[in-house]
């Protein structure tokens, strides 16, 4: 089993709450976050999936692109899918970073940078 980066350690173990979380410090996330683009779209619509079900974004808000990427049976039953509705961000490298440690604006970050690839890869 592979290790996790250590800034996919480092992001898991920084949790935000309360009076801190007001405000990320500048490319924090972006430095730290893994590679979303590399995700598939059965991965980015499970990942939606789990964003919507852990109310992190709402329906209306990913509904569109949600419909998009689950519009062939195929992306629901694969494999990507699985793990994007578990929480898990497939990196392309064989390694997956799990969004379920994840706490306040970290973890909306995330949803939003995955409904922005969502996006793309829908057409919109």
């Amino acid at each position: 089993m592979k290790k996790p980066s250590l800034a996919c350690v480092a992001l898991a173990s920084f949790s935000l709450s309360g009076a801190a979380s007001a405000q990320l410090p500048a490319g924090l996330l972006g430095s730290l976050a893994p590679n979303v683009s590399s995700a598939s779209a059965g991965n980015a619509a499970g990942l939606l999936t789990y964003c919507i079900k852990n109310k992190v974004l709402g329906a209306q808000d990913a509904s569109a692109v949600l419909g998009k990427l689950t519009g062939t049976n195929d992306v629901t039953q694969s494999k990507d899918y699985a793990q994007g509705s578990a929480g898990v961000v497939q990196t392309g490298n064989g390694t997956g970073f799990s969004l379920a440690n994840l706490k306040g604006q970290l973890k909306t970050r995330m949803c939003d940078m995955m409904l922005q690839h969502g996006r793309s890869l829908a057409g919109f």
